[in-house]
């Protein structure tokens, strides 16, 4: 048996199956007409394997490739938001943040952290060093451009902290004020302020904060 012939061998027996099991709407949809699946449905094995070698005659198998070319660019872009978000979980995105980015549920949070295998770190999470409050603030106000779900990641993988920090310190530079102008805008996002534009710097702002 031919490629072609292999392939309209499948269809066939594919829309008889699906027949069989109730679904008729799949074999209409396939092109065949009720006449026809029911003339087919009395063939035995050896005459669909016939009907199949005569198939260039009556089936036409062909690519849309506009079509194809679009599947195939959400395809990849989807693997690539898949891989974006496990890297944020790896680098420590907390569950309201992930639910706001991506819409996710607390159990997907969960079970995508145990299929990575995450563990959670007992106790209070260590505070950023004074130069790393400095960092994070530097790397997140030169990415403005940046996507969200990027601009966390980089800056956190830049100043080697955690994502879950870098909302902390956004809400707690947002509580003490730390911004330049009145008309700064804000947007929250996962519990987390994202001020829009950079303001002076505070030395230990986190340290400082806990300690009051």
């Amino acid at each position: 048996m031919s490629t072609g012939a292999d392939i309209s061998f499948h269809i066939i027996k594919f829309a008889l199956q699906r027949v069989h099991e109730g679904d008729l709407t799949a074999a209409l949809d396939l092109g065949f007409t009720v006449d026809e699946i029911r003339s087919m449905e009395s063939l035995t094995l050896k005459d669909l394997s016939y009907l199949s070698r005569l198939s260039a005659h009556f089936l036409r198998l062909e690519v849309d490739h506009d079509t194809c070319q679009a599947m195939l660019r959400r395809v990849h872009e989807e693997s690539a938001s898949e891989a974006l978000q496990d890297a944020m979980l790896r680098q420590g995105a907390p569950r309201n943040l992930m639910q706001e980015l991506f819409g996710w549920s607390a159990l997907q949070h969960a079970a995508r952290r145990k299929l990575l295998g995450i563990q959670s770190t007992p106790g209070r999470p260590p505070q950023p060093t004074e130069q790393q409050e400095h960092e994070v603030w530097e790397h997140w106000h030169r990415l403005t451009d940046v996507p969200l779900p990027e601009r966390y990641l980089e800056t956190a993988q830049s100043a080697d902290v955690s994502i879950a920090t870098i909302c902390k310190l956004l809400q707690l530079w947002e509580t003490t004020g730390l911004k330049t102008a009145p008309e700064t805008r804000h947007s929250s996002v996962g519990g987390c302020v994202l001020p829009f534009r950079p303001g002076p710097r505070l030395s230990g702002t986190m340290a400082a904060h806990e300690e009051r």
